[in-house]
């Protein structure tokens, strides 16, 4: 699993993520944040589907929280940094009416 997140220019960041198994792609997602006058929005677009949003609710010097209550699952993006420079996500929310989360973590890599 692999994350690229391009350095902010424009209001805004972009990114792509990308898991592989088995030296296939079995999943992807285009993500982005942008700044507005009003917000500060995480779009995600799993699988190229329409995006998603997410407005900030919370930023920190190394934390970021977004949400969207109405989304499905998940309803909570989380990201934060680790003392030894790793990048974390975690998603929560319910699915199903029942309380759920994801968790992931990435190092940086050389290009």
């Amino acid at each position: 699993m692999e994350e690229f997140w391009q350095k902010p220019k424009g209001n805004s960041m972009l990114a792509i993520h990308r898991d592989i198994k088995e030296g296939r792609t079995v999943s992807f997602e285009f993500l982005r944040i942008e700044a507005t006058a009003d917000a500060i929005t995480y779009w995600a677009s799993p699988r190229g589907r329409p995006a998603t949003p997410f407005k900030m609710i919370e930023q920190g010097d190394k934390r970021v929280v977004f949400e969207n209550a109405e989304h499905d699952f998940p309803q909570r993006i989380i990201y934060w940094m680790s003392g030894d420079g790793s990048l974390h996500a975690k998603i929560e929310g319910k699915l199903k009416g029942q309380p759920a989360s994801e968790e992931w973590a990435w190092k940086r890599s050389a290009l």
